[in-house]
């Protein structure tokens, strides 16, 4: 047990502000020995419990002279990677992905093909809603990410501003913005090709 303590306080040690769950370290030991050592680990201040069955060994910022801990959406993706979901963030969250919102939300909101599912944060809301697969497994993180930023700004209100914006976004992004999207709203279509135009030119 010992000796398993101290490699899981080695490996969070050499990797300060990462997440871990209690299924990164299965190859260690049982889930009953993992899961009281990070405890007590917890119980000792070595390491931060986020939330249940989530652990870090938090960063200290010599700038800020405080500990610093891991933000709402890395917590969210460590939730999915955990259960095996796949997730697109939705909503004002795409919008602060995508950079077209600066504004820290309150709620950090997810479509996943996994259940729902509501977790409290440091303050701040992480939701899980349940969607039908194929609208995230169809694409790349990237694209369902910049679809869902489309859908959030609606149909009405997305300005050549934005579209400029998404296109910075969308450099990224692999997969053809028009031949891999054609199960697309017609509307959406018409504003990845824009996007592909600007990144195009």
């Amino acid at each position: 047990m010992d000796s398993i303590t101290k490699q899981i306080e080695t490996i969070m040690s050499d990797n300060q502000g990462k997440i871990f769950s209690i299924n990164d370290f299965y190859d260690l030991g049982t889930k009953n020995t993992i899961k009281s050592i990070l405890y007590r680990l917890n119980e000792e201040n070595e390491i931060a419990r986020l939330l249940d069955g989530l652990y870090t060994k938090p960063k200290y910022s010599k700038i800020l002279n405080e500990y610093s801990y891991p933000d709402a959406s890395a917590v969210a993706e460590k939730i999915a990677d955990k259960f095996s979901w796949t997730i697109a963030p939705t909503g004002d969250t795409a919008l602060n992905y995508t950079g077209l919102s600066t504004q820290v939300p309150n709620e950090y909101v997810y479509i996943s093909d996994g259940p729902y599912r509501e977790y409290l944060y440091r303050d701040k809301k992480i939701i899980f809603k349940h969607t039908t697969n194929r609208n995230i497994t169809s694409y790349s993180k990237e694209l369902s990410i910049l679809i869902q930023a489309i859908k959030a700004l609606g149909k009405d209100n997305i300005s050549e501003e934005d579209i400029k914006k998404l296109a910075v976004f969308a450099k990224e992004i692999q997969e053809d913005l028009i031949k891999d999207t054609l199960k697309l709203p017609f509307w959406i279509q018409e504003v990845l090709n824009k996007i592909q135009e600007i990144n195009h030119e």
